[in-house]
């Protein structure tokens, strides 16, 4: 038989662990009431197939941009499902409600620094102060972009360890005079990363194309 002392102690384990999951509860909802909304990227077949094609179906006409990478910039443009205009090869099309891109023929950053990672033991390069930087990084979840102007870094889990990547591009897309990127990650895989929606630290991409196999 259970003596009155060990019931208690079992009764305030229960207590304990049921505070400890309800707390656990209320951190993953607020984690995830305040995680960024992703936008759409689509690759020109998608945008050519699958939204311009279709007369009807779940994609909302307006708030699209199309993304054209050219060797002095990018070429933006505001587009809608229904507008009849070619659809170049290399184009990317995005949309996020509530965020808006700047149109017209947006310049390269000259002023970005792609850098290796400094070996242990040696200080960053003093010479890439007050220039924008690129690092990739391989890390233990994957291959992570970390980008640094005004001081900051914003990092970017964008593929797995070990992958190949490029920037695609490097412009001011939305008009706060600071770079945003184009990634392809092994090939496949296309990231946005605009800077009006990055604070120091990790962040999410504004918007993903993933891989189709």
């Amino acid at each position: 038989m259970t003596s009155p002392a060990a019931r208690n102690a079992v009764r305030r384990a229960l207590v304990r662990f049921a505070l400890v999951a309800a707390a656990s509860a209320a951190a993953a909802t607020l984690w995830a009431a305040n995680r960024p909304e992703q936008g759409l990227l689509l690759d020109a077949q998608t945008w050519r197939d699958e939204v311009a094609a279709a007369s009807t179906g779940p994609w909302v006409a307006d708030g699209w941009y199309r993304l054209v990478p050219r060797e002095q910039g990018v070429e933006v443009r505001a587009v809608q499902p229904a507008d009849r205009q070619p659809v170049p090869a290399d184009a990317v099309y995005f949309r996020l409600p509530g965020t808006q891109l700047k149109t017209g023929a947006r310049a390269s950053f000259r002023s970005l620094e792609v850098v290796q990672p400094p070996r242990p033991g040696r200080d960053p390069d003093p010479s890439l102060v007050g220039r924008f930087s690129l690092q990739v990084r391989e890390m233990p979840a994957g291959l992570q972009y970390a980008i640094a102007y005004d001081g900051r870094t914003y990092d970017y889990l964008l593929g797995p360890r070990g992958a190949s990547s490029r920037v695609r591009a490097v412009a001011d897309l939305d008009g706060d005079g600071r770079p945003d990127f184009l990634v392809d990650v092994a090939g496949r895989s296309t990231y946005l990363l605009l800077s009006t929606r990055a604070q120091p630290g990790p962040n999410l991409p504004t918007a993903e194309m993933p891989a189709v196999d």
